[in-house]
């Protein structure tokens, strides 16, 4: 089922974090380190707007909209308002995060291009989670894919006339406004009203108060180096710094989300139709999918990444990337393993306020390291800040959920998925190099690919022979 339900999925969850991936290589070519720098801390403002502002209503409807299928325009009413309001609360806060953190004085087009990408950004991903809630595929596909691909394509056009950060931000607006002509289209009965219910919000803030906490510390806990290398270092050097660590985010997002948005709506349905000892065993089965795809995703790009870099990456920044990527895909790793499977057992039992001290810790710790480290390493000493943060969580996280005897870790399936990696970096690592370097890079891949599939396939053979028998 969980298979299944991935590979319907796959569409978004390949192309959308793909796009965010190639953006950055992209932008070193075509834009200069305070563009990049402007860019992504701007969109990494959004985050947490969306998070503080809308992101409570998102997770709310995600945990509770299957609940709620005989109320259904009751729910839709409330959520109009909320999007209005969180709306026009989205628009002051960005101008005031973009005058505060940023830009002392954005011109007119940089502005408006904040206002119309905070806006569209947070109203289309909570419309990406209603469509994962209501199991639309379609939908879901569609508006993933909207912003990030289509976005980004028309950000490249609009930086080939000229190096502005209001560019990539107005071409991801645009995108976004694609997805939601979409949403318009095809939600025939949306606009039912504009009558809230109190008893609804009082649910939602009940339940989602605490993830607002959480998700704030969150969002601290992944930015809070960036900002910090921003007011030490400049917004030249946040921009530098943005290229390794978004490399090394960005591949641990795109390996993580191919089967967590699948996943997670499962457990949860798993909860409310069978109760806690089956939704675990799903948590388990999540975890499994997880690491086969995230493990050898982040060490055959760390092995490939000096070809990689060189290829990709404009070349002042090629020095920088490849000192930060290593650090960048070790934090993404275990950043994701922690959103992705450890905050999970939170979310599906309905006890969301422990999530506040796991997220809280984060944050405390990385911003405790932060400042000595990029003191003393500089740029690497960012990302390292939450490498360091990360392992202690998840120590912490795992002695504590394991010890309730709810939670199931898939030790079996981790050892395998371990084996086969080492297997393919071993095969990688001994290979003789090629002197033209795409076709080094290239042979690379496709070996890690094939020794990787051949290793894991073997050691789930009876599975294997099991289910083709079935066919």
């Amino acid at each position: 089922m969980l298979i299944k339900k991935t590979l319907k999925l796959l569409p978004a969850q390949l192309l959308s974090p793909l796009a965010q991936f190639a953006s950055i290589l992209i932008w070193t070519h075509i834009a200069s380190s305070e563009t990049i720098g402007i860019a992504t801390l701007i969109s990494g403002q959004q985050e947490l707007i969306r998070t503080i502002l809308l992101g409570w209503w998102s997770q709310y409807a995600l945990r509770f909209i299957g609940e709620a299928q005989g109320n259904s325009k009751i729910f839709q009413s409330t959520s109009n308002t909320v999007l209005v309001f969180s709306g026009i609360a989205q628009a002051i806060s960005g101008l005031m995060l973009l005058r505060t953190f940023v830009v002392e004085e954005p011109d007119f087009l940089l502005a408006m291009s904040v206002i119309l990408f905070v806006i569209l950004r947070c109203i289309n991903q909570h419309n990406v989670n209603i469509a994962a809630a209501r199991g639309f595929t379609l939908d879901y596909n569609v508006l993933s894919i909207a912003g990030p691909v289509f976005g980004l394509g028309i950000g490249v056009i609009l930086l080939s006339h000229g190096d502005n950060p209001a560019y990539p931000l107005l071409g991801y607006a645009m995108g976004e406004a694609l997805g939601l002509i979409y949403s318009l289209m095809r939600n025939k009965t949306g606009w039912v009203g504009w009558q809230i219910d109190r008893s609804i919000l009082k649910q939602a803030f009940t339940y989602s108060l605490p993830l607002i906490i959480s998700g704030a510390l969150a969002w601290s806990a992944g930015n809070l180096s960036r900002y910090i290398i921003d007011h030490q270092l400049g917004v030249a050097a946040a921009g530098d710094y943005a290229v390794g660590f978004g490399l090394g985010q960005r591949a641990a997002a795109l390996a993580a989300m191919l089967v967590t948005a699948a996943g997670l709506p499962l457990a949860i349905r798993r909860m409310q139709e069978s109760g806690i000892s089956v939704a675990m065993q799903q948590l388990g089965d999540n975890c499994a999918l997880l690491l086969a795809t995230m493990l050898p995703c982040l060490v055959g790009l760390y092995l490939v990444s000096p070809d990689l870099v060189q290829l990709g990456v404009a070349k002042k920044f090629q020095t920088v990337t490849l000192e930060i990527l290593p650090w960048a895909l070790l934090s993404g790793g275990l950043y994701s393993f922690i959103y992705n499977y450890l905050n999970h057992y939170f979310l599906v039992t309905k006890n969301t306020r422990p999530l506040i001290l796991v997220d809280g810790s984060l944050a405390l710790l990385t911003l405790a390291l932060s400042f000595p480290l990029i003191h003393y390493l500089g740029l690497v000493g960012g990302v390292l800040s939450m490498v360091l943060a990360g392992i202690c969580v998840v120590i912490a996280l795992m002695v504590y959920l394991l010890g309730q005897r709810e939670l199931r870790f898939p030790i079996k399936d981790a050892s395998k998925v371990v084996i086969a990696t080492l297997v393919m970096a071993l095969v990688i690592f001994l290979k003789p190099e090629l002197k033209d370097i795409k076709l080094n890079l290239a042979g690379n891949i496709l070996l890690g690919m094939l020794v990787y599939a051949a290793v894991l396939a073997f050691a789930y053979r009876s599975r294997l022979q099991h289910y083709f028998g079935q066919k």
